[in-house]
Order: C-alpha cells, then sequence, then structure tokens
C-alpha cells in the first residue's frame, strides 16, 4: 500500500535565502547608514533604501522582503500610517518603528498599531540591537509562514489527515478526513477515533495494529470504517507515531485496485491464524513451484518464505519418504484431484516428521485447474496408524 506524503511543503531546515530588509527614512544619510550598519551586522542580507514612504508602500506591494525598519516622522506619512497602509494592503511583514522622536504617546500608538518592535536612534551601539531584533522577527516571520503554507496544504489536501493524541482523541483533522466518513469534523473533534469503526475493526486496532505502531513507529495498511449512517468505508491507512504518544493518520477510500488488495491481505492474515500449514503450486509455471505458503508452514516446516518460493515441494522430502506416496500425489497433481495421504517429509534441520497431507486442486470459472494447495498437518505418535 502506498499513501503519498504531502507534495509542496518544504522542510523549514531547507536552504535559506537573504534575508531582505527594507529600510524607509526621509533622512537619506541615515536610511543609507542603518542599511550599511545591517548589512555588517547581519550575515546574510539584502537592504533597500527608500526616503519616501510612498515609494516605499509601492514597492512593497509588488516586492518580496521580510522586514519593514521604518522612521516615525516623515513628510506626507508618517511610520505609523505607513504601517497602517501595508497591513490595509494584506502585507503581514515585520515591522520595526526605529524612531529619533521617542515619547511614551508614540510608544503607546505604536503598539497599538501593531508595531513588532520599537527602538529609539542613537548612537552606533544601537545597530547590534536593530540587527538582533530584526534578525529574530525575520526568523520568526518564515517560520511562521512555513506553518502557514503547511497548514493550508493540509487542509486542501485529497487525502484525509488527522492528528489524535496519545488517548485516542481526535486534536485536529482536515475536511477530506471527516468527509471520507460523512461527517463534519467538529463532530469528531474531542471525539475518540473508534467512533469510526465497528466494534471487531476496533478491537483489531488495539490488539494488533496500535502495537504494531508503538513499537515500530509507523503501520501501513487496509481497514474499515463507518460513515455516520453506518455505512462501511473501505480506506487505506497510514498511521505515524509521535513523540508524545500520539500519531498522525493520513486516510485514503479505496480504489478498486486496493480493494483487491484489502481482500488479498485480509486472506493472508486468515491464512495466517490457521494451525494448518498450507502451501500453493503452480502447475503452470515449470516444475510446479511454490507460490505461496503461511505461517504455520513456516513454523511446521523450518523453512521461509524466502527459501521456498520458487521451488517445487520435493525440497520436503528425504531418506524415508515412501516413493510410492510421492508417486501418488505426482499422479493425482497430473490428474487435477484430490488426494489426502501420509507422508514422512523433513523439516529445514534434516529432521522427518509424519505429515498428514491434502492437496486440493483450485479451479477457474471454466473449471481448469489454477492452483494445487496442500493442507500439512503434523501426526503425533499416538495418532500414527499402526504399523
Amino acid at each position: 500500500m502506498d499513501v503519498s506524503p504531502l507534495h509542496g511543503i518544504a522542510p523549514f531546515s531547507a536552504e535559506r535565502r537573504a534575508m531582505r530588509i527594507l529600510l524607509v527614512d526621509d533622512n537619506e544619510a541615515m536610511v543609507e547608514l542603518s542599511a550599511t550598519f545591517l548589512e555588517r551586522e547581519l550575515d546574510d542580507v539584502e537592504t533597500a533604501t527608500h526616503t519616501d514612504p510612498g515609494s516605499a508602500l509601492d514597492e512593497l506591494v509588488g516586492g518580496e522582503y521580510d522586514c519593514i525598519v521604518s522612521d516615525y516622522d516623515m513628510p506626507g506619512m508618517d511610520g505609523l500610517e505607513l504601517l497602517t497602509a501595508a497591513r490595509e494592503r494584506g502585507i503581514e511583514l515585520p515591522f520595526v518603528l526605529f524612531t529619533g522622536k521617542g515619547s511614551e504617546e508614540i510608544a503607546s500608538r505604536a503598539i497599538s498599531a501593531g508595531v513588532d518592535e520599537y527602538l529609539q536612534k542613537g548612537g552606533p551601539e544601537e545597530y547590534p540591537v536593530l540587527a538582533n531584533k530584526v534578525s529574530n522577527l525575520v526568523e520568526k516571520y518564515w517560520a511562521e509562514t512555513h506553518m502557514r503554507r503547511g497548514f493550508l496544504a493540509i487542509e486542501s489536501a485529497e487525502e484525509g489527515i488527522g492528528i489524535i493524541d496519545g488517548d485516542g482523541v481526535y486534536q485536529y483533522l482536515n475536511e477530506a478526513y471527516a468527509a471520507l466518513y460523512d461527517r463534519d469534523r467538529t463532530e469528531l473533534i474531542g471525539e475518540h477515533w473508534a467512533i469510526l469503526y465497528p466494534d471487531d475493526e476496533a478491537r483489531r486496532f488495539h490488539d494488533e495494529i496500535l502495537p504494531q505502531l508503538e513499537a515500530e513507529g509507523s503501520w501501513r495498511g487496509f481497514s474499515t470504517g463507518l460513515t455516520k449512517g453506518g455505512e462501511p468505508v473501505p480506506e487505506r491507512l497510514v498511521l505515524t507515531q509521535m513523540d508524545d504518544g500520539g500519531h498522525v493518520c493520513i486516510v485514503r477510500e479505496l480504489t478498486e485496485i486496493d480493494t483487491l488488495r484489502a481482500e488479498v491481505e485480509l486472506k493472508d492474515r486468515v491464512l495466517d491464524a490457521v494451525d494448518v500449514g498450507i502451501a500453493a503450486i503452480d502447475p503452470s509455471l515449470p516444475d510446479d513451484p511454490v507460490v505461496y505458503l503461511n505461517e504455520a508452514f513456516e513454523t511446521l516446516t523450518g523453512y521461509d518464505a524466502e527459501s521456498v518460493t520458487g521451488r517445487n515441494c520435493r525440497f520436503l522430502y528425504g531418506p524415508e519418504t515412501d516413493p510410492e506416496a510421492v508417486a501418488e500425489i505426482r499422479a493425482a497433481v497430473e490428474a487435477g484431484e484430490l488426494i489426502s495421504t501420509e507422508i514422512r517429509t523433513y523439516d529445514a534441520d534434516g529432521e522427518p516428521f509424519r505429515n498428514r497431507l491434502d492437496v486440493r486442486p483450485i479451479r477457474d470459472d471454466d473449471g481448469a485447474v489454477e492452483f494445487f494447495v496442500g493442507f500439512h498437518r503434523p501426526v503425533d505418535a499416538d495418532d500414527a496408524p499402526p504399523s
């Protein structure tokens, strides 16, 4: 199964570009001095300077900047009016009011207007302080922008994405997640995940899936949820463990191919749960190779799937295997008939055991044999027929 990760969300640790700072001050010497000091104090920065707040605002609308550093007292438009005009145009960049005209009134107005930092001009000793404030604001702005873009991508994703805490309660899910179960997400946030699953499937999560998730950190597979009206929702899931004990769930409704895979997975789980060793062979391939075996077969014989698949079942025979029994099995397979017999076979360590073997043909809709399935059961000494 394969649920793709979200695209378009670069990790925040990706290669960083230079900080782009726009400085506005009607005093040309002062604004150039501020730019020079910022470029000296910060390792990777690009600056642009304006003496006219109006032209600075025009550039902000079409430019790509990370922070604005503005004087307060300027003709035509003061620094706080520049901030208000920028916000009205949807420009949410960090804004530093760097002014030589300080007062409690201006400071109060700056805070009310939403200035991110307020700093009075002084001597050269003020520029390291300004550079530090700018750097911190840009780092915060970049992080918030990254998070916001990631959130928007999650909200618009086709996959259902949910966050479940350590108690199994939904803390977040996008609209696609809720829609899959014909619900509104407000109905699910604060509810336990089990609300979306029938009782037997919830038990499977508790008994199998969640322990594997905790042990391995992730789980991928198929499941069946429920709509609000009780209709089944065949789904494929990717679960990822979080450090706090909760997990992220990515869910998508099954396609037709996924449904077939889910059926195969279910049959595999059923076959692995039985105590009978099962091996299937494909008579259409040269030398009738094994194409499937279950866990009980591995346990009984000591052979794993990798070492068995593609081989003829003769690897189970040994010195004391009855040639007549082998010939009887071969004749039944060639005739496409069922056979039940007992035969001495050998495990991977070369130890013999009595094997009660049933070989059954599996036919297609036209009656042609597609596979033979062998059911292997060890025979206890007490069960063996008298010799």
